[in-house]
């Protein structure tokens, strides 16, 4: 069996393999793991091998490594941008740059798609990449998500902090503050999303923590795949360097 793990910044999902089969998956909060807890993955009694994309910090990807090492005797095998992986090739001038969950997602969309595509991770932050017919990567845009948004929105203000809210309907204007600030942080997300859509000629891809509530605001078709970053690990030629020690 095999263990992938996609670590972001407030969140770390992971799934279980056995052969193409999801048995087991989960979700924990980054910041347990930063603080030494393990990552809770249940009663797995053996795994063959573990695959990491982490865009968390260093730390995060310690924490993981000495606690399944110490588990099930398996190095951590870490996801790395690469110039090109299976048909696609990365648009970054330094493709060190990109971010790893950046790139396994839109590994995983184009190859699940052989098609122009806009992928859209709506997570922390939300992250739009672009690739062409050809498997070219055209490069990206990278905005605040919703959270980081209101957080901004709201910041230095003596309001009550508000999250934002996972149902919004962006058809007609708010009529109190707190349902401006949903509206508007959200509408920012689909007009832009839509712009690019519309100037590439593309199909839309969304994945993240956000990614039913933009589909559900946008005018546009857009496909939900909620596990891209999982499956882009599993995608033959992506690149994994082995973690020593």
């Amino acid at each position: 069996m095999i263990l992938d793990i996609d670590a972001g910044n407030t969140r770390i999902k992971w799934w279980v393999l056995d052969g193409a089969q999801v048995v087991a998956r989960g979700d924990q909060l980054t910041e347990l793991v930063r603080q030494g807890l393990p990552l809770e993955i249940g009663a797995v009694k053996s795994l063959e091998r573990i695959r990491l994309s982490s865009v968390a910090g260093e730390d995060i990807v310690k924490n993981l490594h000495s606690q399944f090492r110490e588990r099930f005797d398996v190095r951590l095998e870490l996801a790395e941008v690469s110039e090109r992986a299976a048909s696609v090739v990365c648009g970054y001038r330094d493709h060190t740059e990109l971010g790893v969950d950046r790139w396994l997602a839109l590994v995983a969309a184009y190859a699940k798609n052989s098609d122009a595509l806009i992928v859209v991770d709506a997570g922390s932050a939300v992250t739009i990449d672009i690739v062409n017919a050809e498997a070219e990567h055209q490069g990206g845009y990278i905005v605040p998500g919703l959270q980081l948004m209101h957080k901004a929105l709201w910041q230095g203000t003596d309001r009550i902090k508000v999250e934002a809210k996972q149902n919004v309907d962006i058809s007609s204007p708010g009529l109190a503050t707190d349902e401006a600030v949903d509206k508007g942080c959200l509408l920012l997300l689909v007009a832009m999303i839509e712009s690019l859509v519309g100037k590439y000629q593309a199909r839309l891809i969304v994945t993240g923590g956000d990614a039913q509530l933009l589909q559900g605001a946008l005018c546009i078709e857009a496909e939900l795949y909620p596990d891209l970053v999982l499956e882009g690990l599993a995608v033959e030629g992506v690149g994994l360097r082995a973690i020593e020690g």
